[in-house]
């Protein structure tokens, strides 16, 4: 994936495979509710590019 900084409170996220697309389509709809409040993603923990393979995020209730 492919994260793009749009500006201070915006990010887009870029799939560039078909498995990509298929899990930001899951977060997607696991985070954006219409028929209920929707959820933020949250990090937890740190990220230093050095020595993590990834950050980490939780999924709360707004």
């Amino acid at each position: 994936m492919k994260i793009s900084m749009e500006s201070d409170t915006r990010i887009k996220i870029i799939p560039e495979s078909e498995h990509e697309k298929e899990s930001l389509d899951a977060l997607w709809k696991l985070v954006i509710r219409c028929d209920t409040d929707s959820k933020v993603l949250c990090p937890i923990g740190s990220y230093i590019p050095s020595t993590d393979d990834g950050a980490n995020f939780v999924i709360q209730d707004q």
